[in-house]
């Protein structure tokens, strides 16, 4: 079953290979078709070149056209090479060819961009072939005749330089992409799978061949695993006779599949030496396949990539084969570091930069298995090791490959680049799961702060491949940190301090050596906020720091004291033309409003936050105004954000309070929420300073941000205002959940009035729309309070409301009244439109309420849904409706207002209606008489008052219109 086992193993493994192949392919091609692209467009250059030299040509004079064909005789012709220069006429395969990077062919008359070429003077036009080049030793004609003469394409190349600085080249075309050719698929299977398949059945063979003498007994143990030996090294010189014969049919491929054939064959004997028959001890074992991976990643040098990959999986899996009763360690990290370096030594001298990837997820692999089954904590510094020294060898592999890697592709997509970040970013968290498998300890934590400062150092030296390496490491220390939690509090802010000095003092001095000092401005940032707010919530109920009065809040102060430090030294030493200095005056700037905002939050009571933060939003505001710190404006703008943060609860308790007050629900919000105990400190120095912020941001540049500063002091004072009235009224009890009286809703209605009208007038003096905003909305909550409370739910007709003892001075005068002069004033400010006639009908509406309410308060006292109406309060009722339409229709007549005169007459024909439909039927005796001689009296005076003041004016003024046209 064992050998069973390992021949599974080992397709698998040749699938495995299959599914990379694909990948390394895909790689190959891609590298082609660019070589291509280049040679097209080089050819295509040579074409353009050699139409404009025609077109100088034509130009030439034709003495300088004769110079040019002397000099360019049979000496300046270019040799043909010779037979044996010629390259191979077999061209290499493209499936898992030589990894050799193939180089262009150079094209004639076209300067090579590597090679400077020093530019000769021109012959003059008077001189001869055999004249001398010196003056001093003429040459003899041998020499003369030795020497190449200028050719055609140099003179072509003089002719269109001289032009090309008077008249620029027009810009050509870029060439199309070549189309990729498709394979054939008898060719795919005909040259290429065949080739490996038949590799795979020597291979097999072998197997089977040790099978059957195992079941036959034929052999003993020792002669098969020597025979199984032999059959492997046969195989690889069968490869390399092949691989000699550069004349024969697909001898590449044939050579790869023998070689690759024999390796596997010395895998399976070596493994059934070890394994299966005890014949070799496990570390005698370890080491043959281990010079088996050694030879087979050496063999690739000749036979190509195949092997190179099959040398890759079988230096990662010898391990895993040969095993072991007690596996240490310190021999198996020390064993894949080896492999890991052989085959990046070969990948860095074959350039074959796609098996770099798979290499490095094997280690890494490696170590992650090996911490979920065999580790101990004294593993964890071999382990450590392991991981600096592969990323170590990464490093150093890869950077010549960086520099004259490919250009075409982004920077984060190079290869180069996703193999080392994911070399330091595997790097950097295996090390933390060592840590977190070893507890702690002082040595892992040793460890991973060499890799962090391995990764501090790359980031200076080459800043655009590992500059987030560095903010890597932050975070999965940061993690780790907390993670592990302060059981003790002693190591455990050792160590978060020793980490975050370390990258706090290494971004800030590294940023001034920098030519893009951003990214290390931000690790500074991100580091000092991030491990304070760390160490705080860790460590805050320490007994380190629990006796220290303040500790938390002035270490927040000190830190913002160094914030500003930085800031200045920004300002002042990195030059205004810097491109990244607003940046970077920008992250300073919100890192100590940050810590401020912080010691500001921890030392004060709840209640003080919004103070607080308005007086820092203020401070930011002056700052604007202060220092070209464009950022300051946004932050600002995060400021009152915090603090409408702060503010939530008394929104919700708002939403509570309406909900309350329109459908008497109670919400579960309710409880929980504290109260303003201060309005006119918690809500209204907020205001003022919401008021001074937009002002200074105003002086700059005036915004959305200066218009919501404006609304939010306008609605701060709203509420104050009416916490204020609340608490006048409501001295000793809850002063949100108890019930308003009528005329307490009044003051609030007139107070929202007089507040929304005070804005009006600001706003049409300063010109604040967002001011005229606020006004609008705050009279329209007033209007919205009379409809829905005054006239509706609580009206005094039918809700038990105490309107007052006095006649006309009382507080329907109040709640009815006094909103007809606000309605009319806040007319005055807004532009009048169609909006004019909803108001009128609502200043008419309160007027008419006022007046039958007045007359019923006079009969029925205090409140108003008591006793039943008698018949003097009926007539009353009559009598005042007829007055105020008599009112209405002279004050229309005088303004000369066609709207008062039509309410005039609804409420004389509401009057008409009365005393005929209601009036002639209730009343009795003197009071039906009355009422029906007063209303005769009244309609009859109107009809004159109409026929000779509105009719018989606009009679006269047509009467005098006809005459003139006369």
């Amino acid at each position: 079953m064992d050998i069973w086992a390992f021949i599974a193993t080992c397709i698998g493994l040749l699938l495995l290979a299959g599914l990379i192949v694909p990948w390394v392919n895909w790689y190959r091609i891609n590298k082609m078709t660019r070589e291509l692209q280049s040679l097209t467009e080089r050819l295509e250059r040579l074409a353009g070149r050699i139409e404009q030299g025609a077109d100088i040509a034509s130009a030439t004079p034709e003495a300088e056209v004769t110079a040019v064909h002397e000099t360019s005789g049979p000496a300046a012709k270019t040799p043909e090479p010779e037979p044996d220069a010629m390259p191979d006429a077999e061209a290499e395969p493209s499936f898992f060819e030589e990894a050799t990077e193939p180089t262009a062919p150079s094209i004639p008359g076209e300067p090579r961009e590597a090679e400077p070429v020093t530019a000769e003077p021109a012959p003059s036009e008077s001189a001869s072939p055999s004249a001398p080049l010196t003056k001093d030793a003429p040459k003899p004609p041998s020499e003369q005749i030795a020497q190449p003469a200028a050719s055609v394409d140099d003179v072509l190349d003089k002719l269109i330089a001289s032009k090309s600085k008077s008249e620029p080249e027009p810009p050509r075309p870029t060439p199309p992409k070549p189309k990729r050719k498709r394979k054939d698929i008898e060719q795919q299977f005909g040259s290429r799978l065949f080739v490996w398949l038949g590799g795979i059945a020597l291979a097999l063979a072998g197997f089977f061949l040790v099978k059957y003498s195992i079941e036959q007994g034929l052999l003993s143990p020792t002669v098969r695993v020597v025979l199984g030996g032999v059959f492997g090294l046969c195989l690889l010189y069968a490869a390399d006779m092949v691989r000699g014969k550069p004349n024969l049919a697909d001898g590449v491929r044939i050579s790869q599949a023998l070689s690759g054939a024999g390796i596997a064959v010395l895998y399976v004997s070596l493994f059934a030496a070890t394994t299966l028959y005890d014949l070799l001890p496990s570390y005698v074992g370890l080491v043959g396949m281990a010079a088996v991976t050694a030879g087979a990643v050496l063999l690739s040098l000749r036979f190509g990539l195949p092997i190179a990959l099959l040398g890759l999986v079988g230096g990662f899996v010898t391990p895993l084969l040969i095993g072991s009763r007690h596996p240490q360690a310190s021999v198996l990290f020390i064993y894949l570091f080896l492999v890991v370096l052989g085959m990046m030594a070969v990948v860095r001298r074959q350039r074959w930069w796609v098996l770099s990837i798979p290499t490095v997820i094997g280690a890494l692999v490696w170590v992650l298995a090996w911490l979920v089954s065999e580790f101990t904590p004294s593993d964890s510094i071999w382990l450590g090791l392991f991981l600096i020294a592969v990323s170590a060898t990464v490093v150093i592999s890869s950077h010549r490959q960086y520099l004259e890697g490919d250009t075409d592709h982004p920077n984060w997509f190079r290869i180069t680049s996703i193999l080392n970040y994911l070399t330091m970013a595997g790097a950097l968290g295996l090390m933390s799961l060592v840590a977190d498998q070893a507890d702690y300890g002082l040595m892992e934590w040793g460890l991973y702060g060499l890799i962090a400062i391995g990764g501090i150092v790359l980031a200076f030296l080459n800043q655009r491949l590992y500059g987030l390496v560095p903010w890597i490491a932050m975070a999965v220390n940061a993690a780790m940190l907390a993670s592990w939690g302060a059981g003790d509090s002693v190591p455990f802010a050792q160590t978060l301090g020793l980490f975050g000095a370390l990258y706090v003092a290494s971004g800030y001095i590294l940023q001034s050596r920098s030519e893009r000092p951003l990214i290390w401005t931000g690790l500074v940032v991100a580091s000092s906020i991030g491990y304070y707010l760390l160490a705080y919530f860790e460590l805050r109920h320490s007994w380190l720091f629990t006796d220290i009065p303040l500790f938390w809040g002035g270490l927040a102060l000190v830190l913002f004291c160094l914030a500003v430090y930085a800031l200045r030294d920004i300002i002042v030493e990195v030059p205004r033309e810097h491109p990244q200095k607003p940046h970077l005056l920008a992250l300073y700037a919100a890192t100590c409003t940050a810590f401020l905002s912080i010691a500001l939050s921890i030392e004060l009571p709840r209640e003080f936050l919004s103070v607080a933060f308005s007086a820092e939003l203020c401070a930011i505001a002056w700052l604007y105004t202060r220092l070209e710190i464009k950022a300051l404006r946004p932050i600002a703008g995060i400021l009152a954000g915090v603090f409408g943060f702060l503010l939530l609860p008394q929104i919700l308790l708002l939403v509570q309070l309406s909900a309350y007050s329109l459908v008497e629900v109670k919400l579960a919000l309710q409880e929980g929420i504290p109260i303003v105990d201060w309005p006119a400190f918690q809500l209204g120095v907020p205001a003022v300073f919401f008021v001074l912020s937009a002002y200074l941001l105003r002086r700059r540049k005036d915004g959305v941000l200066v218009r919501i500063f404006e609304l939010s002091a306008i609605a701060l004072i709203g509420v104050m205002g009416y916490y204020l009235t609340r608490h006048v009224f409501h001295v000793a009890s809850d002063v949100l959940f108890v019930k308003a009286g009528f005329f307490e809703r009044g003051v609030i209605t007139n107070i929202l009035f007089a507040y929304g009208i005070a804005c009006l007038w600001i706003a049409e003096r300063y010109t604040r729309p967002a001011v005229t905003v606020g006004g609008i909305v705050l009279c329209c909550v007033a209007v919205f309070r009379i409809c829905y409370f005054d006239c509706i739910t609580y009206n005094p007709l039918w809700a038990s409301q105490n309107v007052g003892a006095y006649p006309i001075v009382n507080a329907l005068l109040l709640t009815y009244g006094l909103p007809i002069l606000w309605t009319w004033r806040a007319m005055q400010y807004v532009r009048r439109g169609r909006w004019d006639t909803a108001l009128y009908g609502f200043m008419l509406l309160l007027a008419f309420l006022l007046i039958s309410l007045e007359v019923r308060q006079a009969y029925q006292g205090e409140l108003l849904n008591g006793e039943p109406t008698g018949n003097a309060e009926i007539y009353a009722y009559s009598v005042a409706w007829l007055v105020f339409g008599i009112g209405l229709l002279l004050f229309g007549a005088l303004r000369k207002a066609r709207v008062l005169r039509f309410a005039s007459l609804v409420v004389m024909i509401l009057a008409v209606a009365k005393v005929f439909l209601y009036d002639a039927s209730e009343l009795e005796g003197l009071f039906r008489v009355f009422s029906f001689f007063g209303l005769g009296l009244s309609l009859l005076g109107l009809s004159w008052f109409y026929s000779k003041y509105v009719f018989g004016e606009r009679d006269l003024l047509e009467g005098l219109r006809k005459k003139g046209d006369e």
